[in-house]
């Protein structure tokens, strides 16, 4: 495995036997710059922190995946939106161009978090333009060039790209959620009601999963976000599907502690990336043949 580190993101690139498989973590991150500022405590951004989503997936390198993770949390910037879902609220002045903020803004979970919780604020005063613009440029664009450029390769070389958007999330949601007070399955598979994959991707995920035991939705809570929405084309044989994985199958979400139940799962994740590789192998000849 080859790592390569910049300030946004981790890119780790398979050594040898490189599949069109390529895997993102957009929310894995816990950094903050230094002069990083909000109202919410340590515990509170937290809680918006895929914990060690990067970690549970890094060994999809052995099946010659690619794997790229934030470095910066989503707290202080949020890879899986627009760049123009912002809440103008959040700035003191004007911004230079066309916002347009979607229903994540209006939950206070947009581009830039209103809320780091339910009734908890992020900030104290507004965001100046300049400060919001430093971090799009520092952060945002570095590792959606990345994603893209690598999906891009992939797919000149390939002909054709599967893509897995890596979150983890609360065992039952919150009023900032679609799903309040509802428990959650083990696992949720989004592929944007069918749109951004063919059905063949997604079915075999769902399979896997349940073959294993694990409860599993599809499209509830969770259809996909921005980076499936962004990414896919499979009119195009590029195939995005996102899988959140139910944080109290591996860690505390009291304490953000791992237990017991980490290495099953890393040890299950290992697994399904095996058997993706496996149905990318027979799926790639059969794509060369309709093409021809």
């Amino acid at each position: 495995m080859r790592t390569e580190l910049t300030q946004g993101y981790k890119l780790f690139l398979p050594a040898g036997n490189l599949m069109p498989l390529i895997f993102d973590s957009p929310h894995s991150g816990m950094e903050f710059p230094a002069d990083f500022r909000c109202l919410a405590s340590d515990v509170q951004l937290r809680s918006g922190w895929d914990a060690f989503v990067d970690e549970l997936w890094q060994p999809a390198h052995l099946a010659g995946a690619t794997l790229i993770a934030a470095r910066a949390s989503r707290m202080y910037i949020d890879l899986n939106r627009a760049v123009d879902d912002i809440d103008p609220e959040l700035l003191s002045g004007d911004w230079p161009g066309e916002l347009k903020p979607t229903t994540y803004s209006k939950r206070g979970m947009g581009l830039l978090r209103r809320f780091a919780l339910p009734g908890v604020p992020m900030y104290e005063q507004k965001l100046a333009v300049s400060e919001v613009q430093q971090r799009i440029a520092q952060y945002y664009l570095p590792y959606h060039h990345c994603l893209s450029e690598q999906i891009s390769a992939l797919h000149q070389k390939f002909g054709a790209v599967w893509h897995i958007d890596c979150h983890s999330m609360k065992s039952q949601g919150n009023a900032m959620n679609i799903d309040q007070g509802q428990a959650r399955a083990d696992i949720v598979i989004g592929d944007k009601d069918g749109q951004s994959a063919e059905p063949g991707f997604t079915s075999l995920i769902v399979q896997f999963f349940q073959d294993r035991g694990y409860s599993v939705s599809v499209n509830y809570p969770y259809k996909g976000g921005y980076l499936t929405e962004c990414f896919a084309a499979p009119a195009q044989q590029i195939h995005s599907v996102q899988i959140e994985i139910n944080r109290a199958l591996y860690m505390n979400e009291q304490t953000f502690m791992k237990h017991q139940g980490f290495n099953k799962l890393q040890h299950d994740l290992q697994q399904l990336v095996a058997a993706i590789r496996t149905y990318i192998t027979q799926r790639l000849p059969a794509l060369a043949d309709e093409v021809n």
